[in-house]
């Protein structure tokens, strides 16, 4: 049960890593004693002053942009490819010694030695603070907001929080893998049961939409700042993902009641990474809860965006492209179970024919009886986490892995509502047929009684009739009356 219920589990105390995490995150990242202020090289210094100025000064998106996506870039290729960046304290006199900017700087930085180096479970453990501090500080409320003159890019925004939900579903996974945990590692989760709890973790998603104004106003003009405003936006983007990989479908589609899959000026439009994940998320709860036609359409309108940015070059360019482009192998992945459980579902041809081009034949030997739909849905589903910490008293060679168990869970209860749906498929090519006819018939062409084919035909009548997105709605749990079907031939 725990894993198709809401999870909340809200816990209001707030601790900071001890000094025995932060002394293993520092030796982890440097290997070595900080170095020395004078060693910090003067590009990184004016790195540092510009992106600040840039932030708190001039705020223009495209001096931030070359600042953020170039700069940066370019300094950790040439500096930093193997090594962290700098401490905030070694570079705190360029910026002023401004704490919120610290933050975000911490923040980068943090990424950075997460995306190109080794970390290890004190690191993740230490990534809390980093994270914590920031949104704790945007979300002060001593007078005006840190982030009321604070200004960020949209895609800064996102990578801050689509990064942050990636640590709690990364440390999730690492905390319950007892088998491969060494004592000290053991120890150090014991000292640290408190951080990236899932209480926690959505304390700061809905704190930040609370604070962006978005629950109450989706445009955000109720919102303090620019930086809260659009913090608050991928915020809500993220706690659907986060839902999605708790098992609570509902919740993640209503964690997007503030955003539009139809407006074309919506924010995650332009960023496309930001478009793929909420399609990607939207789709897979949709799936879950039986909305096959609203899961083909967000499916398969990214699907066909990404076919079309790969065949123009552009989207190549980018540097996330890799993990673009499986989303789209697990967008075509659901695209190609549904087809086989709803044959209704129509999808526009280029991308029809990339899913039968990929798994044609795996959902031809699902039909065949050869195999289930669990290989195909275990290969594009989410990697579904538990958010509950284990008992470390527990941990040995034969320890279980929650996550996997979670994982398992979901897997089992979505194959398990998918293999009856193939005989409604079978159903549905005999009614193609006839104009009519009698339910005797039908179940000995079915080799079954007929009151169970009486239950299966209503099955069938109700997956008809199953709700659809209405795009006049911003909320993707709005739905209106699908259109009724064609009369049969002859008119009856």
């Amino acid at each position: 049960f725990f894993f198709n219920s809401p999870i909340y589990c809200v816990l209001e105390s707030r601790i900071s890593v001890d000094d025995t995490s932060t002394a293993l995150f520092m030796a982890s990242n440097n290997d070595m004693p900080p170095a020395p202020p004078e060693d910090v090289p003067d590009s990184v210094k004016d790195f540092v002053f510009d992106l600040h100025q840039s932030c708190r000064h001039s705020q223009r998106p495209d001096e931030m942009k070359s600042i953020y996506s170039g700069a940066f870039i370019d300094l950790s290729q040439s500096l930093y490819s193997s090594s962290p960046w700098p401490a905030s304290p070694l570079i705190a006199s360029e910026c002023e010694s401004d704490s919120l900017f610290l933050a975000f700087y911490d923040e980068l930085t943090t990424r950075h030695m997460f995306k190109n180096l080794r970390p290890s479970l004190a690191d993740k453990v230490s990534a809390w603070t980093t994270y914590a501090t920031l949104f704790d500080k945007l979300l002060e409320k001593d007078g005006e907001t840190e982030g009321d003159k604070f200004h960020i890019l949209p895609e800064w925004a996102f990578e801050i929080i689509h990064e942050y939900v990636y640590q709690f579903q990364g440390f999730c996974q690492a905390r319950t893998q007892l088998n491969q945990r060494t004592e000290a590692e053991l120890k150090l989760l014991k000292e640290n049961a408190d951080v990236w709890t899932v209480g926690r973790v959505m304390g700061h998603l809905h704190g930040l939409i609370d604070a962006a104004g978005l629950k109450d106003d989706p445009t955000g003009n109720s919102a303090h700042g620019q930086s809260l405003h659009i913090m608050g936006y991928f915020a809500s983007l993220s706690l659907s993902r986060l839902e999605c990989l708790l098992g609570d479908y509902h919740g993640s589609l209503d964690a997007l009641r503030s955003v539009s899959f139809s407006e074309k000026n919506e924010m995650h439009r332009g960023i496309f990474a930001a478009g793929v994940s909420v399609s990607y998320h939207a789709g897979v709860s949709y799936f879950a809860m039986g909305r096959y036609r609203d899961a083909a359409k967000v499916f398969g309108d990214k699907a066909s965006a990404i076919n079309k940015g790969t065949q123009q070059g552009h989207l190549k360019r980018l540097s996330g492209y890799e993990q673009i482009s499986k989303t789209q192998d697990k967008m075509l992945a659901f695209l190609a179970i549904i087809q086989a459980v709803d044959p209704a579902v129509k999808v526009d041809d280029p991308i029809a024919k990339l899913t039968h081009q990929a798994y044609g034949d795996n959902i031809s030997r699902v039909v065949a009886g050869e195999e289930t739909f669990e290989e195909l849905f275990s290969f594009a589903c989410p990697k579904f986490v538990s958010p509950v910490a284990p008992d470390y008293s527990l941990a040995g060679p034969d320890s279980k892995n929650l996550s996997a168990v979670a994982y398992a869970s979901q897997v089992k209860r979505c194959v398990a509502a998918l293999q009856p749906a193939l005989t409604l498929a079978k159903i549905r090519s005999y009614l193609k047929l006839y104009t009519s006819i009698p339910i005797s018939k039908l179940a000995q062409f079915c080799d079954t009684d007929e009151e169970t084919m009486s239950g299966l035909v209503l099955s069938l009548k109700a997956m008809t009739l199953q709700p659809v997105y209405a795009s006049h709605s911003r909320s993707p749990l709005n739905f209106s009356s699908p259109p009724p079907p064609p009369p049969p031939p002859g008119g009856k």
